[in-house]
Formats: structure tokens, C-alpha cells, sequence
């Protein structure tokens, strides 16, 4: 399975990233050498949107993780979007990602935005 991912920007230094197929073993080349890019730019939150993620192996939750605690030491964050149930399960048995700090959805996402300019 692959893995397709779109990044927009929200605002100055906040950025959306999609996530479309699979992270796993195979593929999280390509996402951890897109999230180094957003660090690199001065990335401080980045929201990723896993609506179409249909798969979360364990090296995608490594990369993740990686991710998580390089913004967090940088005084950022790492958010997620619309996480489908069965890849909330896995975040929730690793602890990672608590459903309570996740968006619902876009308009959720807007509402934050707009309350922390």
C-alpha cells in the first residue's frame, strides 16, 4: 500500500498535512522527509489529517512519535484531524494522540485557529 500526503499552510507557521493510504514500514520515508521540511520552515503546529489514513504500522508510529517530541521540545505541537476509529485505537493503545485533543473536524480546527491567533 502507499502513501499520498498534501501539506497547505494555515497560517504563518502552522500547516496542514493529509495523509492518504498507508504509513508503515515502506512508506514513512516520504512523510518524516515532509515533516523535517515544516520543521526546517519554523513549523510550531502541524495538524495532520487522517481522514483517509487507512493504515498505522509500527514504524509509522515511531515517526509519529519523532515528530510529537521534536515540536513539543520545540515549543510546538502536533495535532491530528479526523482520525478514523481504527487508527484512534492504535494511538489510544500506545498513548498517543488522545481523542480528546483531536480535531472532529475542519470546523473544530477553524475554532482553535481562530481562538489562538
Amino acid at each position: 500500500m502507499t502513501l499520498s500526503f498534501s501539506t497547505a499552510e494555515l497560517r504563518p507557521n502552522a500547516h496542514l498535512v493529509r495523509l492518504d493510504g498507508a504509513l508503515n514500514a515502506v512508506t514513512y520515508q516520504g512523510f518524516e522527509k515532509e515533516i523535517q521540511s515544516l520543521l526546517d520552515s519554523g513549523a510550531t503546529l502541524i495538524v495532520l489529517d487522517l481522514k483517509s489514513l487507512v493504515f498505522l504500522g509500527s514504524t509509522g508510529i515511531r515517526s509519529l512519535l519523532q515528530a510529537f517530541k521534536t515540536l513539543r521540545a520545540r515549543g510546538g505541537n502536533l495535532r491530528t484531524l479526523q482520525v478514523q476509529k481504527p487508527i484512534q485505537d492504535v494511538f489510544d493503545l500506545v498513548q498517543l494522540f488522545p481523542a480528546s485533543q483531536a480535531f472532529a473536524d475542519k470546523a473544530d480546527l477553524q475554532r482553535f485557529l481562530d481562538a489562538t491567533k
